[in-house]
């Protein structure tokens, strides 16, 4: 299994929330120092789809976030990737809505978009 990482400057929680919400998943897993919630979360996993998770954590705030991530996540329909663009560009920016996929790739399409948290998606048929 590959599994993103993301980081997240306090947010983390916020974030995953967000996406669980966005995609209809969960959040399986979080981990605080000593279980207190108002501390950072040093790690967490959401399932996105039934196959598909991201774990991440809350950064040193010291330590610059990475620039870029791009995410991939592949759908069945096209319906199912603009319901999940039109949530996760809330508070972000739709880059290329969905569009078909050029030859000689003719088959599907997909989407590109900037997230509020800053990660970039591409959400695929």
């Amino acid at each position: 299994m590959v599994m993103p990482y993301l980081h997240f400057n306090g947010n983390c929680e916020e974030a995953f929330n967000f996406y669980a919400e966005c995609f209809g998943g969960k959040i399986t897993f979080i981990s605080r120092p000593d279980n207190d919630p108002s501390k950072p979360i040093m790690h967490a996993t959401v399932m996105l789809t039934e196959t598909g998770s991201i774990s991440g954590s809350d950064s040193d705030p010291h330590e610059p976030l990475p620039e870029k991530y791009e995410i991939l996540v592949l759908f069945k329909t096209r319906e199912e990737v603009e319901k999940v663009l039109a949530k996760l560009a809330v508070g972000g920016t739709i880059i290329m809505p969905f569009a078909p996929h050029p030859p000689p790739d003719d088959a599907g399409g997909g989407a590109y978009l900037k997230d509020k948290y800053g990660y970039f998606w591409m959400l695929c048929t």
